[in-house]
């Protein structure tokens, strides 16, 4: 007796047991955020390259060699006002999507605010705009090195990251949190450390650095360093312990963060202006004379607040350890980009025509399987906890690793 092709596959998943489709949508959807953030990374990385490169006609030179007059380019090179004019533009967009949530659900704007007013002195708000600030994407390219750093030392210090996240998010929450084990957090450290100098080897890059601000060295260049790879991670786990903790909505928090940061970005662009670090003025005539620089601030304001939507996505549904380690996953991207590029426009094999980049290829690989066996190891480790000592809600079975955000520490 043959049944029909739907009724075999309502069958099929009805044997399918609750716990193990929960598993499937979760790893279908962390996977889609993670796709989705290394995408907007890197048109946001490519495009502020891009903006930076751009230059402005200030007059014309006459060559005393030649006799002839050359034209004086002045590039842009307004960071400051850039992450102003990004942080601002979050905060109202963010603001405004809060607010017309609230009044679509019938509320005042007082009554939308009424929870959020005795979280206020609390001193996670504080810290978090502060990393927020330091911890931004733009302001980590204010600082570069005059020297070369080793590919190994590279690929560790990008990879520290995520022991910083798993102590820093041990120290918030306490240790009635249930956190990543040691085991996993170096198991994840070690996948990331592969994966970055796998790729800076494929890239055969001996300077592995992209800034458009002030080139420091020594004692200056380490603690500059030490502070921008602690400060990303700790903004992330403070958003998660203001989101669990607090219980603040979530695009609410990302709203009043990016606009404290740009009240309080506003003294330090007139301090840069009058010390003459940064020309203010000229960088709002530059953005809003030419319609190219214009347009490309824009997009990199709206590829931020995206950004920060698909982080936010992140936190809430595998935690903040686990939004750092996915970070790693960017040159995974970064090269899957290149192959396509390679396979699409040659008739010939990696192996063949670049065999020192196959070969980083397929350590590459095992950086991911190695990621993989990390998340597997956490995953069992949250599998051993008792049945009547587990959760008591059916959200939180959807939690893996070392626990989301779905109703387990609220």
């Amino acid at each position: 007796m043959h049944f029909p092709a739907s009724q075999q596959n309502r069958k099929l998943l009805c044997s399918l047991s609750e716990g193990l489709i929960r598993r499937i949508w979760l790893v279908a959807i962390v996977g889609g955020l993670v796709v989705m953030w290394c995408v907007l990374d890197s048109w946001n990385h490519d495009m502020s390259s891009q903006l930076f490169h751009m230059s402005e006609v200030k007059g014309l030179k006459a060559d005393n060699s030649s006799g002839l007059f050359r034209r004086v380019l002045e590039p842009f090179k307004y960071t400051l006002t850039l992450a102003f004019l990004q942080f601002a533009f979050m905060g109202i967009v963010y603001c405004s999507i809060f607010a017309g949530k609230a009044l679509s659900a019938g509320e005042s704007a007082g009554e939308s605010l009424a929870h959020l007013r005795p979280t206020l002195t609390d001193g996670r708000w504080p810290a978090l705009v502060g990393t927020h600030i330091g911890g931004s994407l733009l302001l980590q390219s204010l600082m570069m090195p005059t020297h070369v750093m080793s590919l190994g030392l590279f690929a560790a210090s990008r990879a520290v990251e995520i022991p910083i996240a798993a102590g820093v998010r041990a120290m918030v929450f306490g240790a009635c949190v249930r956190g990543p084990s040691f085991r996993t957090t170096m198991l994840m450290f070690a996948a990331a450390w592969l994966l970055f100098f796998s790729y800076a080897q494929i890239a055969e890059c001996l300077c592995v650095w992209s800034g458009f601000g002030v080139a420091i060295s020594g004692v200056a260049l380490y603690f500059v360093y030490a502070l921008l790879l602690t400060i990303p991670a700790t903004n992330l786990v403070l958003q998660e312990s203001v989101l669990v903790k607090l219980q603040v909505n979530p695009i609410l928090m990302q709203g009043i963060q990016n606009l404290c940061a740009a009240i309080l970005f506003i003294p330090l662009l007139g301090v840069a202006h009058l010390l003459g670090y940064e020309d203010v003025r000229h960088a709002f005539a530059m953005i809003m004379g030419h319609r190219e620089v214009y347009m490309t601030v824009l997009w990199l304001c709206v590829q931020c607040a995206a950004i920060s939507a698909v982080t936010v996505g992140l936190i809430l549904t595998t935690g903040s350890f686990w939004t750092v380690a996915a970070r790693s996953l960017r040159v995974i991207f970064w090269w899957f980009r290149q192959l396509l590029h390679f396979y699409l426009t040659s008739t010939t094999l990696l192996s063949v025509a670049r065999p020192h980049a196959s070969l980083w290829s397929f350590v590459m690989v095992w950086g991911l399987v190695l990621a993989f066996t990390a998340v597997a190891t956490d995953y069992r480790e949250v599998e051993e906890v008792p049945e009547e000592k587990s959760s008591s809600t059916p959200s939180e079975s959807t939690s893996i690793a070392n626990g989301s955000i779905a109703g387990k520490y609220v």
